[in-house]
């Protein structure tokens, strides 16, 4: 009896993994290959030719090519396929904004520009205090980023939240400037 019940979870233990084992195959379906980053990659790069001899190309669209490029060797693929992604989006906008086939909605671009000009500037005020928190810079990227491809409302709410960081970050890095050690603590660092 005592036999049967240990064979019995070994079994559903076993009948399970060849499930998993047949259902998902162990490939690289879930992850990037070097091969599609390095398409997308090419594809970034044709379509920042194509801005670039339209005379529209974006300067960050650029940058971006590069950092997917430097992403190849330490095989963040994944990563590198995003910024190709995005410099092909900025690239393309760019183009159909010339063409008309797109509007830059003047409002919402120079809000977008504001916020983010205004986040960078909380980044700045809360990194002079060491109050600059982890993602904020990322996140203005980020608008960067999505205002460059015509994202105008994503943009505004990254830049937001970007801002909103920054200043948070300042609020808590000015809030623990006079913060001390509790008594037990500095009496257990001076033993």
């Amino acid at each position: 009896m005592m036999s049967a019940r240990m064979t019995l979870p070994k079994r559903s233990t076993d009948l399970i993994l060849i499930l998993l084992l047949v259902a998902v195959p162990a490939t690289s379906a879930w992850a990037t290959s070097r091969d599609e980053a390095a398409a997308a990659i090419a594809e970034a790069e044709v379509a920042h030719q194509k801005a670039l001899d339209a005379g529209v190309a974006d300067s960050q669209a650029g940058e971006m090519i590069e950092e997917a490029k430097s992403l190849l060797p330490s095989r963040q693929y994944t990563k590198a396929k995003k910024f190709a992604y995005w410099a092909v989006r900025q690239s393309e906008f760019a183009l159909q904004v010339q063409a008309g086939e797109a509007v830059v909605e003047e409002d919402k671009s120079t809000q977008a520009e504001a916020l983010i000009a205004a986040a960078e500037e909380a980044r700045k005020k809360a990194a002079s205090v060491g109050g600059e928190w982890r993602d904020t810079a990322k996140m203005i990227k980020t608008a960067q980023t999505l205002a460059g491809a015509g994202e105008f409302d994503k943009a505004i709410e990254a830049a937001s939240a970007a801002k909103f960081q920054a200043d948070r970050g300042y609020e808590q890095a000015m809030a623990e400037k006079g913060a001390d050690f509790p008594d037990y603590v500095r009496a257990a660092v001076e033993k």
